[in-house]
Parts: structure tokens; C-alpha cells; sequence
């Protein structure tokens, strides 16, 4: 591979940088260094900023709304639970109440009034005449009690025989279940029940429910860290190196297709590059082995020649001077070489900056100037302080290599014109 094709390699490397034949201005001979002094501003770097927003692990997440569910549903239960409960405690009141009248009454019409008061009874015990006067008591004085006749289980039982209600209580001040129950004489046999005894009862059970509330609470959180352990199990199980090959949730079958899709085309792409880079590598070897054995032919042929003696002297200088060129193009060549190498290196880092084109080109025409004098070849650069972002080293070699090519190959009186453009 000779310096030309190593250049036109790293000019491919640099398109991206802002170089590029546009419509150039006309030319002007370059007589000299470059006075312009160009400014080098900076560049800041305006990447995409990119962060990804993520909540807890997924277990925590699964736990959290397992055990919130079924504390809801623990919450539920209960709460119907004590209304069920309050609900039979006092249907079962009242069915006691309704018995305990029957009782009552029966007594009433065979004994009189007299009977109720020998009667024990844990239920408060009213008789009232038809026009709802109060004629017995066992927990109030009838003297005092007001007329009844108003009361709406008392006109029920007036209307239908028997009547119930549950209402707060005028004389003891508090929530009673009523039930009252017609006498064939007219008269309303009424018993009745405080509230607060069902509610006493429910209190009573309220240390066993708290308990089996707290069992409750205590095997739901085993249960749901349990499920999300079932749950994620899965999940932690995936063979990402064969997704197609997965038993799991039908919800994830798209995305493991896509994850096969993205690895097929991942492995396709590692393969063709990989052939790519062999073929490189063997057609690099076949130039740098074709460009390494033609100057050390030329050289192996001068040293034979002149090791036998007897060559004239100008043929010996002349002799020298081609193992001098043909030595300095082997000590280019592996140069350029070791630079490639060194450019391809990823591990390798760079000195980004932002570089003057213009101002760098003319620098390089200074150093090339002996050279292009002793050859009568003009120099000449032109355009506009163009610039990159780059790499100094690596652009001040590409623009010297091409400009050296094309002193060095050249003809007499020729020129070399290096022309400076920029695009939007």
C-alpha cells in the first residue's frame, strides 16, 4: 500500500470534519507565511441528556398492591362482618321480644294486671289501656309517663294486632327495639329492649376479632411476598441468550420476539463486519507486503552489485543516493503505517480541539517550501478561514501527506494549489 492510498484512507476518516470542495474563489500564488492569527473559539459539546426514570424494584411493586388488596378486602369483611352481627343480634332481640309478649299477654288474660308484677324480666314491661294511657311500668312511674297512644308501635298494634319499632326512648333517654302486641280487650302489651346490649355484646367480640385481624394482616404479608416471588420467578428465569425458547407469560411473547429480532440483527451485523475486517486485512497485507518488497528488491539489487567491487565512483554515489531514497520510502511507508495503526487504536485518546484550517495549511506550505524550491514547483493556497473540530496531529498529517505527494510528484515549473472551503 503506498502513502497515497494510506492518505486517501484517512481523508475518508476526516469527511465528517468540514472539508469539502465546494465552489472555490479564484487563486493567488502563496508567497509566504500566513498573517492571519485566526481565533480559535470553543465548542461545547450539546448532548442529548438522557436519564431513565425508574420506580423500585417490580417485587415491591407486586407486594405492595397484593398486601393492599387484601388488607381492602380484610376491611370489607370485617365491616360486613359487624353489620351481619348487629343485624342478628338484633332480629334475634326481637324474636325474643315477640315471645316474651306472647308470654306476657297470655299471663295478662288469665291473671290481670296483678301477674306483671311478679313477672322478672331483664326486658322493660308497658301496659297501655286502648286510649294509650300508661297502665304499668317496670321501670318508670305510670303517674309521671305521658299518654302512649301516639307511639308508632302502639298504633301498629292497634291497626294489625302487633307493631314493632326502634327509636330513642323519652323516658330513659336512650336507643330501645319495641314490640307491642294487642289484648282482646284493646289493650297494648309492650316490651322492649335496650340497644346497648347488642352493642355490649359486639364489644365482647371485639378482642377475638381484633386478634384474628391481626393473624389476618400477618398472613396476607406472607402471602403477598410469597405471590410476588411466584409472580416474578418467570421473569428472573429468562434466558435473554434464547428468548424464542422461553416458557412464560403470554403478555411477555412480544417482547422477547423483539429481543430475538434485535440479537439476530446484532449477530448479523457483528458477521458482516467481521468479514469486512478480514478482508481488509488481507488485502492491507497484500499492499504493504507489495510496497515493503519493491524498494528492498531495488536496494537487495544495488548492494549486489556494489559488493563485488569495480563500479565506477559516479555509479557508486548514484548507486548510494537510490539505496538512500528507496531506504527513506521503507522508513515513510512503516511510519505511515505505525500511524494508522495508532489511528485505528480504540483505546487510543485524542485531543479534540477546534483547528483553523486555513491558518494550519499554510503553516505546512512554510515547512514544505525548501522542497517545492528545489523542485521550481509553486505553492499557493487560498479561500477561508475554515474550521474544524479535530484532532491537530491526525489533520496536520493528512494535509501534509497530500501536500508532500504532490510536491514529490510533481513536474518542473508545476504548482500545487490548496484551496480552503467551507459549507453551510
Amino acid at each position: 500500500m503506498n502513502r497515497q492510498m494510506l492518505c486517501l484512507q484517512r481523508i475518508g476518516r476526516m469527511q465528517t470534519a468540514g472539508i469539502a470542495p465546494e465552489r472555490l474563489p479564484e487563486e493567488k500564488e502563496y508567497k509566504g507565511k500566513t498573517g492571519a492569527d485566526a481565533h480559535m473559539p470553543g465548542e461545547s459539546e450539546n448532548g442529548r441528556d438522557s436519564g431513565r426514570h425508574t420506580k423500585g424494584p417490580l417485587s415491591n411493586e407486586i407486594f405492595k398492591y397484593t398486601f393492599l388488596v387484601s388488607l381492602i378486602i380484610v376491611l370489607i369483611s370485617m365491616g360486613m362482618t359487624v353489620v351481619y352481627l348487629f343485624r342478628f343480634f338484633e332480629n334475634e332481640t326481637l324474636d325474643n321480644l315477640q315471645e316474651e309478649a306472647s308470654i306476657l299477654s297470655a299471663g295478662v288474660e288469665t291473671n290481670g294486671v296483678g301477674y306483671l308484677n311478679h313477672v322478672d324480666s331483664t326486658s322493660r314491661i308497658t301496659l297501655i289501656d286502648a286510649d294509650g294511657t300508661v297502665l304499668f311500668d317496670n321501670e318508670a312511674d305510670v303517674d309521671k309517663m305521658e299518654n302512649h297512644s301516639d307511639r308508632s308501635e302502639i298504633e301498629e298494634a292497634v291497626q294489625s294486632g302487633s307493631g314493632q319499632s326502634i327509636r330513642r326512648s323519652a323516658t330513659l333517654t336512650r336507643e330501645t327495639i319495641y314490640y307491642a302486641k294487642k289484648l282482646p280487650d284493646g289493650s297494648v302489651i309492650r316490651v322492649a329492649q335496650n340497644l346497648s346490649s347488642v352493642w355490649m355484646l359486639l364489644r365482647r367480640l371485639l378482642q377475638p376479632a381484633v386478634i384474628i385481624f391481626m393473624v389476618t394482616i400477618m398472613l396476607s404479608l406472607f402471602l403477598s411476598m410469597k405471590v410476588s416471588k411466584k409472580i416474578l420467578g418467570p421473569l428472573n428465569h429468562l434466558d435473554l441468550d434464547e428468548p424464542e425458547n422461553n416458557q412464560t407469560y403470554e403478555e411477555l411473547s412480544p417482547l422477547l420476539e423483539r429481543i430475538s429480532r434485535q440479537q439476530t440483527l446484532i449477530w448479523e451485523r457483528e458477521h458482516s463486519e467481521s468479514v469486512r475486517r478480514e478482508t481488509f486485512r488481507r488485502d492491507f497485507t497484500a499492499n504493504v507486503s507489495h510496497e515493503l518488497k519493491t524498494p528492498l528488491t531495488s536496494i537487495s539489487g544495488f548492494a549486489e552489485i556494489m559488493k563485488d567491487g569495480g563500479v565506477p565512483e559516479d555509479t557508486v554515489r548514484d548507486f548510494s543516493k537510490s539505496i538512500y531514497e528507496e531506504a527513506s520510502r521503507l522508513i515513510s511507508l512503516v511510519n505511515d503505517i505505525i500511524k494508522l495503526s495508532r489511528l485505528d487504536d480504540e483505546k487510543m485518546e485524542y485531543e479534540w480541539e477546534i483547528i483553523d484550517t486555513y491558518a494550519l495549511s499554510g503553516e505546512i506550505l512554510n515547512r514544505l517550501k525548501p522542497e517545492a524550491d528545489k523542485k521550481n514547483v509553486r505553492l499557493m493556497l487560498d479561500g477561508d478561514h475554515g474550521k474544524i473540530r479535530g484532532v491537530r496531529q491526525v489533520v496536520t498529517e493528512m494535509i501534509f501527506n497530500l501536500c508532500d505527494n504532490a510536491i514529490k510528484y510533481n513536474k518542473p515549473g508545476g504548482k500545487v494549489l490548496v484551496r480552503i472551503a467551507t459549507t453551510p
